[in-house]
């Protein structure tokens, strides 16, 4: 194996290691707000894992990109936004609605679309001039990216930062957010649902949330936890417009339309759908030691994506 490759199993160790110790610890308190704040105040954890993610995305996934453009998360993202915002495809979608109603027109400032990429990490949209991206991270691996809890940031009338903060966000503001690899992170099904409901509070009307997952698999393998997660956000007037499964990961929009909020029970029920197939994974010590130490294949290391947690991992 490569020194390369050798570096990437230890970068690789250290990802999986921080979401396996999340959903442990969730585990074990049986709290998930608590757990959370415990996370969020480990700041050595928080920065080996930002520094990791950072190396793996500008050091393997580039090379992946550039040698294979049809893998890469970040191309997909773009080339759906320029279709869909300074294309036709906001047209097409009004079309398939079937209402009768006199569209707004969609509105941009300096021509630009305006991004929330949350759990950007290095900001990876600025190399699109076309894009006026809000980097946000919970720990940034650059100082271009803004600090921000996600969970917690309130959302109001404006979007205020502060010393490279994130103070509030501002709702109705934003043509897309990104949850790029980001839900997954998470340990609980309220906490994927509460990232989902901000980023429809924050999203103006037809404006798109564009969630990526990985996934190695084949794209059935995991339909139900799609088809979940769909029906979920349906329910909060998240349509579901574009799905297309790449190599290593789920890429999907949905666009933002009027509906009637869901009422308390109802939004429990829809929480529960955002699901991922470790929330009920049941480690003993000895799966979990043989899991720490996974054996990468050359090419595996290489591709990258493999340091991820997978939605079969």
């Amino acid at each position: 194996m490569s020194q390369q490759s050798e570096d990437g199993k230890v970068l690789a160790d250290i990802i999986k290691n921080v979401h396996r110790r999340l959903r442990q610890e969730l585990k074990e308190s049986g709290d998930s707000e608590s757990s959370w704040i415990n996370h969020c105040r480990n700041e050595a954890r928080l920065k080996e894992y930002a520094k990791s993610m950072h190396q793996l995305a500008t050091e393997h996934w580039e090379r992946l990109r550039e040698s294979n453009p049809d893998t890469s998360r970040i191309n997909w993202t773009w080339s759906f936004l320029s279709n869909y915002f300074l294309g036709n495809g906001c047209e097409i979608q009004r079309k398939k609605s079937k209402l009768n109603i006199d569209w707004p027109k969609l509105m941009f400032k300096d021509s630009k679309i305006s991004v929330l990429d949350v759990g950007s990490c290095y900001n990876p949209f600025k190399e699109f001039e076309e894009l006026d991206v809000l980097p946000v991270d919970l720990c940034p691996a650059l100082e271009s990216v803004y600090q921000c809890d996600f969970l917690t940031v309130p959302v109001g009338e404006k979007t205020f930062l502060e010393d490279q903060s994130v103070l509030s966000l501002a709702s109705s503001s934003f043509h897309c957010v990104v949850f790029s690899f980001l839900l997954e992170y998470f340990p609980s099904c309220s906490q994927r649902w509460t990232c989902c409901e901000k980023a429809q509070q924050l999203l103006m009307e037809e404006g798109v949330l564009v969630i990526i997952t990985p996934d190695s698999k084949a794209a059935h393998s995991n339909s139900k936890v799609m088809r979940s997660w769909r029906e979920a956000l349906a329910a909060i007037g998240l349509n579901r417009i574009k799905y297309e499964k790449l190599l290593h990961a789920h890429c999907m929009a949905f666009r933002k339309t009027s509906i009637d909020p869901p009422t308390s029970e109802d939004r429990q029920l829809l929480a529960s759908k955002m699901y991922i197939p470790q929330d009920f994974h049941s480690q003993s010590d000895s799966e979990q030691e043989e899991n720490d130490h996974i054996k990468y294949t050359e090419e595996e290391l290489v591709e990258g994506f493999t340091y991820l947690p997978m939605l079969n991992d």
